[in-house]
């Protein structure tokens, strides 16, 4: 989905004040509230305070209006960078402070000045007759479920000594030598967790022989094994019970138990904002657990789909974590149905990773573990979102959500959202109030919400969450925005996990222009904002938006008839303000819309004639400020600012040609634009399976270049899958190329530190080259009548219309190119592609190709090509189609395919009618090789 050759910057926050607003929304100028804040205590000769919107952020340059007292006139003030104003040296009496700011609503405040004054305030907006009032009753509804709050401040129950207890949890295995067993309070008469004082071991190992591969990786050996002198459990009170046996004589309870349940809170509810490697980064995003309110999900429901968390503190690993979560996934963040996973959290330590990730081990053995088991609590509906974009680049929102439970009795519901946007109100379908969690988001400042009751099965039900905060929209400069949390600006549910309908309102400034997903629906101008409303025809995974001064080009295709529509910025943004006078000068925004424009119609004819009818009727192209990030969302695609500079501006901008960069911006645009058919059409069932999304467009991005460009495709399309080539099988600093790290299937689990970009090169290129591969494969030989690639277009358009309504796994993929194999693919005769996917998605074999040929006269003046073809650099059983080219005179064309096993040595011959110029094996690179 995303293009990026850089880190995103780092998240920040501004905190709520202690004034919750309720009714928000509904009008811009309620939104824009100010929450005026007095000192206290307030001394009698000066009226002093802070500025807020109801975000909690400060308000720089609001005019303070004082009149009142002995004053003979107004004094006037204007907020400080830490919106504060000061008006010292008054007399006593009775003053009326004014606060104004430019899009917010005049606060008017009476102050009697006779010492410390404590202001109850109560704001009325007369213009619109909304009442809004500014109390307290919304905290008392954050964070203060009474369970949970047991939870949250748990101690220490009973301790009972341990030994020899041997506790098997699926693979893993804890073995308590010796030492304590500190239980933690009851929580509604429940269990819900424990801490082992003492001497342990633990030990994992895996089933399967791809999983061995990948924790020798991780722990140089087949199995995990960790010395431990202290664990914290947290677990569903269904899972006390195996504890039971070694509970049988009390002790004492060690000081160690409790500085072991503070040091677990230390780490647990720490959010690391900018991550040291890919863990922190995983596990610390804004999704990250809050485990209090995860085991609330169980106190409020026995049903609640069991997990049991260990945190080992031992030798040599300080912070290694064993999950077992069945229904939601050990690691909910990776978006996996996999119900057990090993981590080690060790920042930027060399040995940071998911060392083990898999299905329960009664699934493996029955052969039932699949990417595609249902995983989600709730099934998301429809989303009806409102939201107002302030001049100050504050987002305010109120969200319904309609949902409906996929598991009976479940009253938690979990969200992702950012942490800074701080979540005012929740309220049920009656309008009233419900608890919901939200620590500061410093901390596990996940956004739960918490129902009164379990909703009804098989019934839609409907919650409202009112929310406000920054760092969703950032100035670039120049009518520019940069666009942060794109898939958490509104409480998203399940993510890209299933698709939704949404109905999306806007109120921004007026200067500004916003496109959203779906179609627009109408357009007006309220209370000085400009107002547009989106609609979604179809359901889709998730909803953004892109925001700034833009200017638009409409862009018809006469032939697919999609309506495609360019938005560009007319001017630059403060990070390359400094090359406008160089570099930069003659940027001709406007006409490099009209390129990228054109290279999109082109890449949506493409993609309809290889991959059947786009998902969507419309297409808005935007430029962002981002210079080396694309990203693409359903109808809506993100550019980034160097697409729209040319090849000249971009050698001026450098000193030099980057022919990396240059590929960049040769790729971005058609691949983008791929992801209407990949990612959003079609979706992925897990981490394993987002090559069928990223790998398959990059393919595409290969195909727009071939099918595209002209006549003269050939250099830039074998260049293409040269720099393909390049990315997989490069070696690092480490002399680990992206390939050594791991099979495709491994997915986000093929980041290390020393295999930072290998998640890169595998999952786009191989995951490109994979599906080129097929292609060739599938491919019909040099004379035969008919388009060549009729059986890889049927194959494809099957894959797509199959996947509609269900995401799509590696398994669902291979079972429709078996569908599609030709005779000549079934190389084991039993009607399956098991060869092809071991080798190129479950393998790394890259295999070395040499290749000889002697071209002889034969009788009736034609011509016998001889050829020889070795493969090497792979095992025994490894096979595989290499296509034969000659080139006649007019460029390579394609003869044939030969099949190679093993390390072997392959002759051929091509009886000719006339004398080719020269014959190559895989001409056009499109069979990895090294």
């Amino acid at each position: 989905m995303v293009r990026v050759s850089n880190l995103a910057p780092p998240r920040a926050f501004c905190g709520l004040g202690r004034f919750h607003v309720l009714c928000l929304f509904l009008y811009p100028t309620i939104l824009a509230l100010l929450c005026l804040v007095f000192a206290n205590p307030l001394r009698a000769d000066t009226i002093s305070g802070t500025v807020k919107d109801v975000s909690g952020g400060v308000v720089i340059g609001a005019r303070i209006q004082i009149t009142g007292g002995n004053l003979p006139q107004p004094l006037v003030l204007a907020t400080d960078e830490s919106g504060k104003f000061n008006a010292p040296n008054l007399a006593a009496g009775k003053y009326e402070v004014r606060v104004a700011k430019e899009e917010f609503d005049e606060l008017v405040t009476a102050v009697d000045l006779k010492g410390a004054v404590d202001l109850a305030l109560k704001l009325t907006i007369t213009a619109q007759q909304i009442s809004v009032t500014v109390t307290e009753k919304s905290t008392a509804f954050a964070n203060s479920d009474a369970a949970y709050r047991q939870l949250r401040n748990a101690g220490l129950g009973d301790t009972f000594y341990a030994e020899n207890f041997v506790l098997p949890i699926d693979v893993g295995t804890f073995e308590l030598k010796s030492g304590t067993i500190t239980l933690l309070a009851q929580v509604n008469q429940l269990e819900t967790g424990a801490i082992f004082i003492g001497q342990g071991h633990f030990n994992l190992k895996p089933l399967g022989t791809l999983d061995t591969t990948e924790m020798v990786r991780r722990a140089g050996a087949p199995t995990a094994e960790e010395d431990f002198t202290e664990v914290v459990f947290r677990f569903t009170p269904d899972q006390f019970a195996q504890f039971k046996p070694t509970l049988v004589k009390k002790v004492a309870t060690p000081p160690e138990a409790a500085s072991a349940f503070q040091h677990w809170k230390d780490k647990v509810r720490h959010r690391h904002e900018v991550p040291e490697g890919f863990t922190q980064a995983l596990l610390d995003s804004e999704t990250i657990d809050n485990v209090d309110a995860d085991v609330l999900a169980a106190i409020y429901n026995p049903k609640h789909p069991p997990f049991f968390n260990a945190y080992m503190h031992g030798s040599p690993h300080k912070d290694l974590r064993f999950f077992m979560r069945t229904r939601m996934g050990a690691i909910p963040q990776l978006d996996s149905p996999e119900e057990v996973a090993l981590i080690n959290f060790n920042g930027g330590g060399m040995d940071d990773g998911i060392w083990y990730s898999q299905h329960l081990k009664t699934e493996l053995l029955a052969h039932a573990a699949s990417s595609q088991q249902e995983r989600r609590l709730f099934a998301t509906r429809r989303y009806n979102i409102e939201t107002v974009i302030g001049k100050n680049d504050h987002l305010f929102s109120r969200a319904t959500i309609t949902f409906e439970p996929l598991v009976a009795g479940e009253r938690v519901m979990k969200f992702g959202l950012l942490p800074t946007l701080r979540v005012t109100r929740v309220t049920g379908e009656d309008g009233h109030d419900l608890h919901f969690i939200q620590e500061n988001r410093k901390e596990d400042g996940s956004f739960y919400a918490v129902l009164d009751q379990a909703p009804a099965m098989g019934k839609a039900h409907t919650i409202t969450v009112e929310y406000a905060g920054d760092k969703v929209v950032t100035n670039a400069g120049s009518g520019s925005y940069y666009i942060g949390a794109r898939l958490s600006w509104y409480p998203n549910l399940n993510g890209f996990g299933e698709k939704a309908l949404y109905d999306l309102t806007f109120k921004v400034p007026p200067s500004n222009v916003l496109i959203s997903v779906g179609k627009l629906e109408g357009q007006s101008t309220e209370a000085g904002f400009a107002v547009t409303h989106w609609v979604t025809p179809v359901p889709i995974a998730v909803a953004g938006f892109n925001y700034g001064q833009y200017k638009k080009i409409d862009f018809p295709d006469t032939i697919t008839h999609y309506e495609i529509a360019g938005y560009y910025l007319p001017d630059l943004p403060d990070s390359l303000r400094r090359y406008e006078s160089s570099a930069l000068g003659g940027m001709a925004p406007g006409a490099m819309t009209k390129y990228a424009l054109d290279q999109a119609r082109a890449q949506m004819q493409v993609c309809t004639l290889f991959f059947g009818k786009g998902p969507y009727e419309n297409i808005y192209i935007t430029e962002q400020p981002n210079f080396s990030f694309g990203q693409s969302w359903p109808n809506l695609v993100y550019l980034p600012i160097s697409a729209y500079i040319d090849s000249t501006q971009r050698w001026l901008l450098f000193g030099h040609i980057d022919s990396k960069f240059t590929g960049f911006v040769q790729e971005v645009t058609p691949h983008e634009v791929a992801h209407q058919w990949f990612g959003h059409h079609v979706g992925w069932a897990s981490y394993h399976d987002q090559w069928l999304s990223e790998g398959f467009a990059e393919f595409a991005a290969g195909l727009f270049l071939q099918q595209a460009v002209g006549s003269k495709w050939q250099k830039d399309y074998i260049d293409f899958w040269e720099r393909q080539r390049v990315r997989i099988l490069d070696k690092n600093n480490f002399g680990v190329s992206p390939n050594d790290a791991g099979p495709l299937w491994l997915g986000l689990r093929l980041i290390s530190p020393k295999s930072a970009q290998a998640y890169q090169g595998v999952t786009y290129s191989k995951g490109a080259y994979v599906l080129a591969m097929l292609r060739s494969l599938m491919m019909a030989d040099y004379g035969t009548p008919g388009n060549p690639d009729q059986a890889f277009i049927d194959m494809m358009k099957d894959f797509m219309e199959l996947h509609r309504d269900i995401p799509a796994s590696s398994e669902s993929f291979k079972a429709v190119a078996e569908k599609h194999m030709t005779k000549k693919m079934d190389l084991q005769q039993n009607g399956r592609l098991d060869w092809f996917f071991r080798e190129w998605v479950m393998g790394t074999q890259v295999p070395r190709y040499s290749f000889k040929y002697e071209v002889q006269p034969a009788a009736g003046g034609k011509f016998k090509v001889h050829t020889e073809i070795t493969q090497s650099e792979v095992d025994e059983k490894f096979a595989m189609f290499v296509p034969v080219f000659a080139d006649f005179g007019q460029g390579m064309v394609r003869l044939s395919q030969v099949a190679v096993v093993g390390n072997s040595t392959q002759t051929y011959s091509f009886l000719m009618d006339r004398q080719p110029k020269k014959v190559a094996l895989n001409a056009y690179k499109e069979i990895l090789e090294r």
